[in-house]
């Protein structure tokens, strides 16, 4: 059997290279030795560098794993199911073990590259390093075997993660960099795809503040959306318009993406569409209007709607509840209200979203300051302003700030 020192010193013969030309910087000639004699087993990079001066492709230098091995290890991996919570650690470990033994055998091929992005995920759930080196090779797969769907769905991957660790600049730079090769090369992109990336880059343009950008990007992939006549996405890029609209007070734009998105939530019989329509409307009356009567009003209708999908939303009821309450000077209800909030699900990661979420504490703090706890309220206040500090400008974290150092004038006696 070949062994992989046999290979490179075959192939260096080959192209008739001297361990001294084939050593450099980051090899020396005496390391290239033991390896070429199987006495040495070299990293990744280390191969990755000798294929490198080799002119060829690492999965030339390893002994690849069978097509059809590689299919059954894949259908093998995807039966794991792995829920969307962050903490789905115990599935991606098995993921991660299947798929270990084969990581630095894998050839350039769909499977492969397949596995590769799994791995990533994998990495990314359970480690929280080492994850991109594996996407990266995932990307040149793709692109080797023309498969540019999948290259870039796994750079809106890439730029995901980044997101998910609020690097939204990043995240926004690996998505146009994406986008202008796409255009620079003429890629044939599928509109599903497309799609994924124009919604992206919108929400990463408003994640940074850049908000003509990130309008101009949303209104090119709804319009994209109506041209294909898909309605994949429509509902995200509705709910991120009227979101957009009601907070910069735009009432007549507001209600149009509000019409829109119940027109969607009819035609499609999405509960989740119709909760949000509904939540947007109630959040509306007591943040902006500042109409708690008519906002606890529909909130009920929402705590029906919210009961068929179980507890995952449950606690954005609450928050509107409390607000409800405390708009209504009913302050020890509405602390009642805001305590049932044990955590926000972990799946929101936009600024506008987590902003909404921490204003929680500063009506946390609104009431304690009516029932004479000043020192509880602005350590309540104080853990609003810090959550929000490296968030872009939006009214929920001038209401927070304003929150705090009224309280702290307050305190000061000013």
């Amino acid at each position: 059997m070949e062994t992989l020192g046999m290979r490179i010193r075959k192939i260096r013969k080959e192209r008739k290279l001297t361990l001294a030309e084939l050593a450099g910087d980051r090899l020396t000639k005496g390391m290239l030795s033991l390896i070429e004699n199987d006495k040495a087993n070299p990293s990744m990079d280390s191969l990755a560098y000798i294929a490198e001066q080799l002119g060829i492709e690492v999965s030339e230098l390893l002994e690849e794993v069978s097509a059809s091995e590689l299919r059954e290890l894949l259908e093998k991996v995807k039966s794991i199911q792995v829920p969307k919570s962050l903490e789905a650690i115990e599935p991606q470990l098995e993921r991660l073990q299947l798929i270990e033994p084969y990581i630095d055998r894998l050839p350039i091929s769909y499977e492969a590259g397949q596995l590769l992005v799994l791995y990533s995920e994998a990495k990314y759930d359970v480690e929280k390093k080492h994850w991109e080196e594996p996407l990266d090779r995932a990307i040149h797969t793709f692109q080797k075997l023309n498969l540019m769907n999948d290259w870039l769905r796994a750079y809106i991957l890439k730029s995901f993660a980044m997101f998910v660790n609020h690097n939204y600049e990043e995240s926004l730079n690996i998505l146009l960099a994406a986008k202008k090769e796409m255009e620079l090369n003429h890629y044939v992109i599928d509109e599903l795809p497309n799609l994924d990336l124009l919604y992206m880059i919108a929400v990463e343009y408003l994640a940074i503040g850049m908000n003509e950008e990130g309008f101009g990007v949303m209104n090119e992939a709804i319009k994209l959306s109506k041209e294909a006549r898909i309605l994949y996405r429509l509902d995200d890029l509705y709910r991120l318009a009227a979101f957009k609209e009601m907070m910069y007070g735009n009432e007549q734009d507001l209600q149009y993406y509000l019409k829109k998105l119940s027109q969607y939530a009819d035609f499609t019989d999405d509960v989740t569409t119709k909760g949000f329509t509904l939540f947007t409307k109630v959040h509306y009356y007591n943040s902006y209007i500042k109409d708690y009567e008519k906002g606890n009003e529909l909130l009920e209708q929402y705590y029906e709607i919210d009961e068929g999908e179980g507890s995952k939303t449950k606690v954005f009821y609450y928050l509107e509840k409390g607000k409800s309450l405390f708009g209504m000077k009913r302050y020890t209800e509405a602390l009642e209200a805001f305590e049932q909030i044990d955590e926000f699900p972990n799946h929101f990661h936009h600024p506008y979203d987590l902003s909404l979420q921490n204003e929680l504490y500063a009506y946390k703090a609104l009431c304690y300051e009516q029932q004479g706890q000043l020192a509880k309220a602005l350590e309540e206040a104080k853990i609003g302003v810090d959550l929000v500090e490296h968030f872009i400008d939006t009214p929920y974290k001038q209401f927070i700030n304003d929150t705090y150092e009224k309280l702290k004038k307050k305190a000061d006696g000013r």
